[in-house]
């Protein structure tokens, strides 16, 4: 039986992505989420939606350009 109801660190598993920005983007909006007793969670099929709505548009979410080394080949 699939998880309804996905518990943030589960969230940031499936997203490779850290609490900080979990919480970032369920307070946007950006990720909708419930409350359930003291404890948030995420509905799996709005995490479906948020990954299949991800593309080139959103700067926020991409990862920094890789770091060119400054050592020079002798």
């Amino acid at each position: 039986m699939e998880t309804v109801l996905l518990k943030i660190p589960e969230v940031m598993a499936r997203l490779a992505i850290g609490q900080t920005k979990v919480y970032e983007l369920m307070s946007t909006g950006e990720l909708r989420s419930v409350k359930v007793g003291r404890s948030r969670r995420v509905p799996s099929d709005d995490l479906e939606r948020f990954v299949a709505e991800l593309d080139d548009s959103r700067p926020n979410l991409h990862l920094p350009p890789a770091r060119r080394s400054t050592a020079r080949a002798s």
